[in-house]
């Protein structure tokens, strides 16, 4: 893991874009854990798919032109080449030790390998499908956690029962514990500089969602001409700026409606919507309810549309 946190450094040119990941010579997986902040939880793309367990903290998962709420127990895959990112909102600047759990493996060894082991066939719908990247929710959210968790630790044969277990878990789950999150399927890359900006960019609307966000402001604040930085959101999410800030807005009130007492009022203004009327419309079109009644729901993960609905 110190190798890899190692890449991720500005005078990388590859770390901002794809994460370099360092292979493991005696596993055909790569298991690690890290903090949050910290250099690899970014808006990043590499060729392996990744299992990716979230253990604390809530906030804005991000995974091509999807955005949505996380937390504790978020469990998902992201597919070869989806840029994807979490990004925990937090009340103080208190390090979260050890918030994420990830799997990462090269899914084409494993389709080379179901030429001899025909049962690895089972994975192939799983990893097709992960190209959307993947939400898992319900018994298999829970059982998939526990299997995570299971891998660390482990090593030869062990290890690869272990890995075994968690993805034949994940394959086998029903249509209706999965949450398929990029609307696309297809690639998002940016340019080393270009995402270096985007996640500037992505850290400035965390910092102001308060604040009246326009183009011209966080263009000057990032370095990009409003033309530039336009061009620059459509490439990276597959919508655009003001999409994404909404969608962001809208996460951000689903966790100060969950996980406090705050008035819906004032968590309105909080995440910067100008009224009660937009908010309240912008939350039906995309939780499908009003904030006063997500609210009063049970508590499951939201049935959030991707940004460009």
């Amino acid at each position: 893991m110190e190798a890899a946190a190692r890449s991720a450094t500005p005078e990388d040119p590859t770390s901002p874009v794809r994460e370099l990941v360092i292979p493991d010579p005696s596993s055909s997986v790569r298991w690690h854990q890290h903090d949050w902040p910290h250099p690899l939880a970014r808006w990043h793309y590499h060729p392996e798919v990744e299992v990716h367990l979230i253990r604390e903290s809530s906030g804005t998962v991000m995974a091509g032109d999807y955005a949505g709420p996380f937390g504790p127990g978020h469990l998902s895959i992201m597919g070869s080449f989806l840029p994807h990112n979490w990004i925990s909102h937090r009340d103080d600047d208190a390090v979260v030790r050890h918030r994420d759990a990830v799997l990462q493996f090269d899914q084409e060894r494993f389709f080379a390998a179901a030429g001899t082991l025909p049962e690895l066939e089972a994975l192939r719908p799983l990893l097709e499908a992960a190209a959307r990247g993947i939400e898992f929710t319900g018994r298999t959210a829970l059982a998939g956690a526990e299997a995570m968790e299971v891998v660390n630790g482990t090593f030869g044969l062990r290890r690869l029962v272990a890995v075994a277990e968690l993805l034949g878990l994940l394959a086998e789950s029903p249509e209706t514990e999965r949450r398929y999150l990029d609307g696309h399927g297809g690639s998002y890359r940016l340019g080393a500089e270009e995402a270096e900006v985007f996640n500037r960019a992505l850290n400035h609307i965390t910092e102001h969602l308060a604040d009246r966000m326009l183009v011209p402001d966080v263009a000057d604040a990032v370095g990009l001409s409003q033309d530039a930085f336009s061009r620059l959101f459509a490439k990276a999410t597959g919508v655009g700026f003001n999409r994404t800030v909404t969608r962001m807005r809208l996460t951000e009130a689903c966790r100060l409606l969950r996980g406090t007492d705050l008035p819906v009022s004032e968590i309105c203004y909080r995440v910067g919507f100008t009224n009660l009327s937009n908010f309240n419309r912008h939350s039906r079109a995309t939780t499908g309810t009003t904030p006063s009644r997500y609210r009063r729901a049970p508590l499951v993960y939201p049935r959030m549309s991707r940004m460009n609905s």
